[in-house]
């Protein structure tokens, strides 16, 4: 009868009073190596994380019967993952499997991954060294003809594995370790309360969105002024060379010429060039019939010729 009461009572009072502590939201991912962890340190750490309130998943609460691939939706539905390498861990197709899944979730932005190194060193991992890569080379081996399958085992525990995770070694007190990763684990989930998005960010948001566009619609026009005024750029300075070599072809010519006469033939008025330089104009071109040589000819009325 009093546990009717207290079930009524809970009923009816706010339901802040009961939830604020849990975080449905935040659902914990657990990925471990269960015939050599689940009855030690994961069940310590699953009880210390429930403990503090944190809403955490590993396989056993999945209900007897279903299909396996189901953890696939619980790790879709998680927040964070704990993947926790040990010895036996290649052990298990099923580890590679949910860990080539957590990759694909944490390369999308969609999952935040703490890689916990439980009595294996990191470069063990990471170099596929001792009992955990001969464990992984005998399901390489046993996989031979799904390399596809086998490339992404590769790609997943290379990826995570480098990491910044949490390591335990011998020397470690499993009770202090425990504190550390649910501590980790809290830093995470408040971050990513930190991160939840309002009405009025969305409305900033969108304000920015379009502040961009007019930039870059901005940024296209002046591309294009700037496109076409190089275009004409262009064609002023093939326009200034041939210019430049018309007038060092005429100043050539004037100099051959005047070196073939011995003379300098000089007129008061200067020209000045396209390019901004001063030459005088020899005589001679002005008015050719004023030029003294053997060869000019005779003027004669036309009378004094007789056919």
């Amino acid at each position: 009868m009093k546990v009717q009461v207290r079930d009524n009572a809970r009923a009816l009072a706010p339901p802040s009073l009961y939830t604020m502590n849990v975080r449905p939201q935040h659902q914990v991912f657990v990925n471990f190596r269960g015939d050599e962890l689940r009855c030690g340190f994961v069940s310590h750490l699953v009880e210390a994380l429930k403990r503090h309130g944190t809403n955490v998943f590993i396989d056993k609460f999945e209900k007897k019967g279903e299909d396996l691939t189901n953890l696939f939706v619980r790790i879709e539905e998680s927040t964070i993952a704990l993947v926790i390498f040990s010895r036996r861990y290649t052990e298990s197709t099923w580890c590679l499997d949910e860990l080539v899944k957590i990759k694909q979730r944490a390369d999308q932005g969609l999952l935040k991954v703490i890689p916990i190194f439980f009595k294996v060193e990191p470069v063990t991992v990471k170099q596929l060294r001792g009992a955990f890569g001969d464990q992984f080379r005998d399901r390489v081996w046993e996989y031979r003809c799904d390399k596809p399958r086998v490339q992404r085992w590769k790609e997943a525990l290379a990826s995570l594995s480098c990491k910044i995770g949490l390591t335990f070694n011998k020397k470690s007190k499993e009770s202090k370790f425990v504190r550390i990763i649910v501590n980790e684990v809290d830093k995470m989930i408040r971050g990513q309360e930190d991160f939840v998005v309002s009405p009025s960010s969305r409305t900033r948001e969108g304000d920015v969105v379009r502040e961009n566009s007019n930039i870059a619609n901005q940024i296209q026009v002046v591309s294009k002024g700037y496109m076409e005024l190089e275009s004409e750029n262009s064609v002023l300075r093939a326009q200034i060379v041939d210019l430049r070599e018309r007038l060092q072809a005429q100043n050539s010519i004037i100099d051959i010429m005047e070196g073939a006469m011995g003379e300098v033939y000089t007129v008061p008025d200067l020209v000045e060039g396209v390019m901004g330089e001063v030459y005088t104009v020899p005589h001679f071109l002005t008015n050719p019939w004023q030029m003294s040589y053997s060869s000019q000819p005779t003027l004669s009325p036309a009378d004094t010729f007789y056919f």
